[in-house]
């Protein structure tokens, strides 16, 4: 039985070949390559060198070499179709066993995409691409990076991609297949790409797998790629990495950006060590593929609203994927700036000092979130310190989680102490009570289930009417509510009855949609004994959060007019406490 090499690439490109190889012998790093000793023949001394890059080992003692077919084949016995299906199943890559067809039609898919490649650039000689020529000297690309990236343009007045490609003796379905072509809502065959500006992508072999298209007459989208397939998906490539993984290699960084065009810009400039997705979200699996080549890529997107969130997107993703061998490093670019508008506005060399002071993953995730409180009251820094817990509990390595943990906690109290120095918030140091409205919303969603659960009402309002956590207006509400005639009423009668009461507008603000999405347990169709666990377990949660913070303001004012040891030990005391509650 035959494969295609696009199957067997694919298997290769997602399998370490050097993580295989550590299952059966140590692994030596010598500056960038591995080396260790062959698995193939007794030896002291590692002879076997590993080039994970192209997924293949070669050993200078005995002169076995291969890739990790090879391993499964003659280490483990595999015949070569079951190592096959062996290695397709721990790589997800799917593979038709039942004939030669598949074979023989993804070896044709791979010779149209290579014919089609050079009919697109073909065609930038053609006057028909003059807007396209226009365009690449406009944004200043030499011949030889045009060349460099394959790029071309899916128009030729004279004859189409899909005649050009029946000239050569391709069938209908073939061509269909390899996704340069589309049916119409007539059926009719039409080129999948018209006029644009093409950029092939590679895999990580340097083997054309699909096409982007930019726009260029201001027509949406500005940008497509190539139909998803079992040869092109998305999430498991990264454009340029093909080049851009050797340089990667050698200066143990990656720079991922966000589109084609920085890639190049960027590349002609002399910064060869960098990528990007395909026009989408970074995903997980391309982080990964990421950190094949570099334990600490950077990420730079561009500098408008829209790059900013995608960027964040990526780190709180990172945050599970983290370990000590795997980092992450963020620049972030003026507003509505890119890399290759930066470059042409700023300069090269402000460029690259920018590049040599990266935000650690940690820092990038503070200085972003952070933004969006004040940490001016109670309210916000309980809430503020929850996030960053949720996102601490998010982190799978426990080494990690731990440092992770010191560095936000730390950022988040130089913070707050930064803040009191520059007088940007006045902190209340008096002997009266605690501010008693915690959070407002929270709050309503207590009321909700008050209202909206008669058979526990009684039972939840005796532990609320205990805590502080209710402003005098909400108290007030609820000491009202107490009374025997409210005892089995539902939610539209008590609504009815207190219609002109001088707290109505908390109870319809409690009995809205809006609550019951945020708090589930509010809600009318909730189940009562449910609803009455989880509100008191949230009540219980905020005043241990309220009597923690109180600790913190303490200590804190205590620091800045005497530090010493002492006090500081005691924020990290009260600091571990609120990290491990629930």
């Amino acid at each position: 039985m035959s494969f295609s090499k696009i199957d067997l690439d694919n298997i290769k490109s997602k399998i370490s070949i050097r993580s295989e190889l550590e299952k059966k012998t140590k692994l030596i790093q010598k500056g960038k390559d591995y080396w260790c000793c062959c698995p193939f023949h007794e030896e002291k001394t590692p002879s076997c060198k590993i080039n994970d890059d192209y997924g293949s080992f070669y050993c200078f003692g005995c002169g076995a070499k291969g890739d990790i077919f090879t391993i499964y084949t003659d280490l483990y016995n595999y015949n070569f179709i079951d190592a096959v299906k062996e290695l397709s199943q721990k790589s997800g890559v799917k593979i038709n066993f039942e004939n030669d067809k598949t074979y023989k039609n993804k070896n044709k898919i791979e010779e149209i995409l290579k014919l089609s490649c050079l009919w697109f650039q073909e065609n930038l000689n053609h006057s028909s691409a003059n807007i396209c020529n226009e365009y690449l000297t406009k944004r200043k690309l030499t011949k030889e990076t045009i060349q460099k990236f394959k790029l071309g343009y899916s128009y030729n007045k004279d004859i189409n991609l899909y005649k050009y490609l029946k000239n050569k003796f391709f069938t209908d379905d073939e061509i269909i297949e390899s996704n340069v072509v589309k049916l119409d809502k007539n059926k009719k065959i039409r080129d999948f790409f018209y006029k644009r500006l093409i950029f092939p992508i590679c895999n990580i072999q340097g083997k054309i797998v699909g096409f982007g298209g930019r726009s260029l007459d201001g027509s949406d989208p500005k940008y497509i790629n190539s139909p998803e397939s079992n040869f092109f998906q998305k999430r498991y490539l990264l454009y340029n990495l093909n080049i851009a993984k050797e340089f990667a290699r050698k200066k143990n960084n990656l720079l991922i950006c966000e589109g084609y065009m920085d890639i190049i810009s960027l590349n002609q400039n002399g910064i060869n060590s960098v990528v990007a997705p395909l026009g989408t979200a970074l995903t997980e699996d391309q982080l990964q593929l990421a950190w094949k080549y570099s334990n600490k890529p950077t990420i730079m997107f561009d500098g408008d609203s829209s790059g900013v969130r995608a960027s964040y997107k990526v780190a709180i993703m990172a945050l599970s994927l983290i370990s000590p061998n795997k980092y992450l490093q963020f620049i972030s670019l003026p507003e509505d700036i890119d890399p290759d508008k930066y470059i042409n506005e700023y300069s090269l060399s402000n460029f690259l000092s920018t590049l040599k002071k990266p935000d650690p993953l940690s820092h990038f995730i503070f200085k972003q979130s952070i933004k969006s409180v004040s940490l001016n009251n109670v309210d916000e820094k309980i809430s503020y310190d929850k996030y960053l817990d949720d996102l601490i509990d998010t982190i799978k390595d426990k080494k990690s989680k731990y440092f992770y943990k010191n560095e936000f906690k730390s950022l988040f109290f130089n913070n707050i102490r930064t803040k009191k120095d520059k007088k940007e918030f006045k902190y209340q140091n008096s002997n009266n009570k605690p501010q008693k409205n915690l959070n407002k919303v929270q709050n309503l969603s207590f009321i909700a289930t008050i209202l909206n659960h008669p058979s526990v009402r009684n039972e939840i309002l005796i532990e609320f009417l205990e805590s502080d956590l209710f402003n005098k207006d909400e108290k007030d509400l609820l000491n009202e509510l107490k009374n025997e005639r409210f005892n089995k009423l539902t939610n539209k009668e008590i609504l009815e009855i207190l219609d002109k009461h001088i707290h109505i507008q908390i109870v319809k603000q409690s009995l809205s949609s809006k609550i019951y999405k945020l708090f589930p347990y509010s809600s009318p169709n909730y189940d009562p004994q449910l609803s009455r666990e989880e509100a008191l377990k949230s009540l219980k949660n905020l005043n241990t959060r309220l009597l923690n913070l109180q600790k913190i303001n303490k200590s804190l004012d205590t620091f800045i007019k005497e530090s010493n040891q002492l006090n500081w030990e005691d924020l990290q005391k009260i600091n571990i406490e609120i990290t491990n509650e629930d």
